[in-house]
């Protein structure tokens, strides 16, 4: 069923896009892509925290994961906690 308030119906071309289109190629692998934007979102989160990882103000808590979660990752990742504190 198709509804219009007015006497003319329009159509934005982005509604006739197709699927394939709207679909971005992947920088990597998937493994390799999600493990580098994780990366980035920890470093960020570990930069705004002043290298700080556990407590209210750490970065476990801006990212709503555990410490011991947070702690894993920054050593699968390899991830320099003190790199990120004297970049800024």
């Amino acid at each position: 069923m198709i509804l219009s308030s007015g006497d003319t119906f329009c159509i934005e071309k982005a509604w006739l896009a197709s699927e394939e289109a709207a679909r971005q190629e992947l920088p990597g692998p998937l493994p390799d892509t999600l493990q580098n934007q994780e990366r980035k979102i920890i470093e960020t989160a570990l930069a705004e925290s002043k290298g700080k990882v556990a407590g209210p103000q750490g970065a476990a808590a801006k990212l709503g994961i555990p410490r011991s979660t947070l702690d894993w990752k920054i050593k699968q990742l390899r991830i320099k906690k003190h790199r990120l504190i004297s970049e800024q």
